[in-house]
């Protein structure tokens, strides 16, 4: 089932060497033009070894920059210009939207957007636990990968709690 993604999960799955997952959850990871000058143009510029990884997966044809119509292009500076969101948050809301995806989104902002809209959304520490729960990773593994993320976004110890005492009661 494909999906969309806003920056931060590619970004932050790349930086933590798990960006694959991606592919094997979902098959194909549609991105907004946003998104891919965000994680791929900009991180080159800043010499981002992630932004590499995102390239190679752009060329390799399982994320995918979707052309905005002159009409989404409009929809999306609305929302943001009504919503405190940046352009790849909007892009891929209105991506989601549009095509009946779900949305990989970690701003608060934007979660409240896709479910205020009853868009099914997700965040990259739910994407790992997902992971975890179709076998793709294992507990030992979830456990590192969720430090990993902690060191390179910010994530709420609660949340880390949260989803490891899930990950045990799968296990169980």
């Amino acid at each position: 089932m494909p999906v969309t993604s806003n920056t931060s999960p590619i970004v932050a799955l790349a930086k933590i060497g798990r960006l694959g997952l991606l592919r094997d959850l979902y098959g194909t990871v549609f991105v907004s033009p946003f998104v891919k000058a965000e994680s791929v143009d900009r991180g080159k510029e800043l010499g981002a070894s992630d932004a590499l990884e995102i390239e190679r997966a752009i060329r390799e044809g399982w994320i995918k920059v979707a052309k905005l119509p002159p009409k989404q292009s409009q929809n999306i500076r609305s929302l943001i210009e009504e919503a405190r969101i940046g352009l790849g948050e909007a892009g891929t809301l209105i991506l989601a939207r549009n095509k009946g995806m779900m949305a990989m989104l970690d701003d608060k902002e934007a979660r409240a957007i896709a479910k205020s809209w009853n868009l099914k959304y997700t965040s990259t520490v739910m994407i790992l636990y997902e992971a975890f729960v179709k076998e793709f990773i294992s507990h030992d593994e979830l456990i590192e990968d969720l430090a990993k993320l902690a060191k390179v976004m910010w994530i709420s110890t609660d949340v880390i709690t949260e989803v490891i005492k899930r990950a045990k009661k799968v296990m169980k």
